[in-house]
């Protein structure tokens, strides 16, 4: 379909290890998440989580990779698999009978340099493991964000959120950009209904063109909202599939401990946590 051909697979993989809650930690109000970064590549993070009312917290573990078979988006001449690399989008737990996923993944914090003081330890005695691989839409696809469903009397499919621009999970940003859709999408929509029942709008609605005739029409509002999110969304995928790559080692170990420390100096860092967590609406 026109959506899975937007997909596009990073070369990025994640692999996660929950460890259930132990009674000794109940009572503990606060926890810490913690990062690693391996002298050989390879990301990742150890923290204790809430698992709920009257449960202890459980530890987990994440631990970002290269696919060997990739150098980023783009598959290796010498990559000796031919199906689409699996993203795993159910969560299906894996079976370490089959896969050996355990042993598989100390062994690639252990040739990571990955420092072996919980993430190690987590994945030794984890409950749960879980694969996934990295997928993000391309946001220069032609499919747009919204159609009319065709013989539906002008009834529209609005796509926001994942459905709308998937990102790479590295600035945290999935959840926090698909409010920010919501919230845009509902005021179109509103605008659209006050115009047909001749409603006041607020001073802010309809701000985007002078044009009176043309706000009249639900298409022209859903290209509206999908123009205004577009610049948004596509400019936090990029820093995100780019920070997930440094991270990763794509880039070389020392190259990522540099532009660490120059950009954390120089508070560029912070901006770009802070500049994709502004609404922008």
């Amino acid at each position: 379909s026109d959506r899975e051909g937007r997909a596009v697979y990073s070369g990025l993989r994640v692999k996660f290890a929950v460890q259930d809650g132990d009674e000794a930690f109940a009572d503990r109000e606060r926890a810490e998440y913690r990062q690693y970064f391996g002298e050989s590549g390879g990301y990742a993070l150890a923290a204790e989580f809430g698992a709920g009312k009257n449960k202890p917290p459980s530890k987990g573990a994440f631990f970002v990779f290269n696919d060997k078979n990739y150098n980023g988006p783009f598959k290796k001449k010498e990559a000796t698999i031919a199906e689409k690399a699996r993203e795993n989008a159910d969560w299906s737990e894996a079976s370490e009978s089959e896969t050996n996923i355990r042993d598989e993944t100390l062994q690639q914090l252990k040739d990571s340099s990955i420092p072996d003081l919980e993430v190690g330890p987590i994945v030794a005695e984890a409950d749960r493991l879980f694969e996934i691989g990295v997928y993000y839409h391309n946001p220069f696809s032609l499919s747009g964000w919204s159609k009319e469903v065709p013989e539906s009397g002008g009834r529209f499919c609005v796509l926001a959120g994942d459905a709308a621009h998937a990102m790479p999970p590295f600035l945290g940003q999935g959840a926090n950009q698909g409010m920010q859709d919501a919230y845009c999408l509902a005021a179109k929509i509103y605008e659209y209904n006050a115009r047909s029942t001749g409603v006041q709008l607020p001073d802010n609605l309809g701000e985007d063109s002078t044009d009176n005739e043309k706000r009249n029409d639900l298409k022209f509002l859903f290209k509206e909202y999908e123009q205004k999110r577009w610049w948004t969304t596509t400019q936090i995928t990029a820093k995100a599939m780019f920070l997930g790559y440094l991270e990763a080692g794509n880039f070389g170990p020392k190259f990522r401990d540099a532009f660490f420390f120059t950009m954390g100096k120089l508070g560029v860092a912070r901006k770009i946590f802070i500049g994709a967590a502004t609404p922008e609406v």
